[in-house]
């Protein structure tokens, strides 16, 4: 095969298109002939065995930067050469899996930007029927919270992943959304309100840390961002009142509410 291939064959032979020929030329990776007396530039065997390295090594993932390199490096040189770009390839790799990672992140909503314990809570309200501008509220307000409180909503959350995981707690947040357009007055925010007198009480150590938490939140600036998000739900206010009234009731002060 001695300079008889056109472009077009050349291409053919190899499995790239004549277009991918001429970028490589471009590239200064395949040297481009003269043109023959007839106007056309002629290829031989040298040109398809490089050709073929070229798309091999490309298709393998090295940068084209590196390939004219290795297509003059000795077998030595060459094979460090390879071990070198397979680093890069893994290292590019890792980050592409970390990069599907945050997309799969970014699909979820919930764990993008909150703890783990607290986007399964959300995910609890979502497949308990809360409806959804109801628990994307909710969310955003435990994003907001971390923002301002980061240390010590984290240190907190580690002694209370059994609370927000416990059926009965989840039951009442459920509940809490349930009633939150209902009159202050309805049979079912007092009902509620007597639940969770009664799950406060038998679960005091969680409840006493919660309240802790509470009072740690000092920053009146961060306060008050908090106190916007909150939806101004009567229903919510009188919940609120029964709770603390109950726990007085039975010996139990609310900080804060005295």
């Amino acid at each position: 095969m001695d300079d008889m291939l056109q472009i077009g064959q050349l291409a053919e032979y190899v499995g790239v298109t004549t277009r991918t020929v001429r970028f490589y030329h471009q590239r200064g990776l395949l040297p481009e002939p003269e043109r023959n007396a007839s106007g056309y530039r002629s290829y031989g065997a040298d040109a398809v065995l490089r050709l073929t390295r070229i798309v091999t090594l490309a298709s393998a993932g090295v940068p084209l930067s590196r390939i004219q390199d290795l297509l003059e490096a000795s077998d030595e040189t060459f094979a460090a050469e390879l071990v070198e770009i397979d680093a890069d390839l893994r290292d590019r790799i890792r980050r592409l899996q970390d990069d599907r990672a945050r997309l799969a992140d970014l699909r979820a909503g919930d764990g993008l930007v909150l703890p783990d314990v607290l986007a399964r809570l959300i995910e609890h309200l979502r497949s308990a029927g809360v409806e959804k501008a109801a628990a994307d509220h909710y969310r955003d307000v435990w994003i907001l919270i971390h923002a301002l409180y980061a240390d010590k909503l984290e240190r907190w959350l580690k002694e209370s992943v059994a609370m927000f995981e416990d059926p009965g707690y989840r039951q009442n947040l459920v509940r809490t959304f349930e009633v939150a357009h209902l009159p202050p007055d309805a049979p079912e925010v007092a009902q509620l309100a007597s639940d969770t007198v009664d799950w406060i009480i038998a679960n005091r150590d969680t409840q006493d840390s919660t309240w802790l938490l509470q009072s740690s939140l000092d920053d009146p600036l961060a306060n008050e961002l908090l106190q916007t998000q909150w939806a101004n739900h009567p229903a919510w206010l009188k919940l609120g009142e029964l709770v603390a009234a109950g726990l007085r009731e039975r010996g139990i002060e609310v900080p804060g509410q005295a």
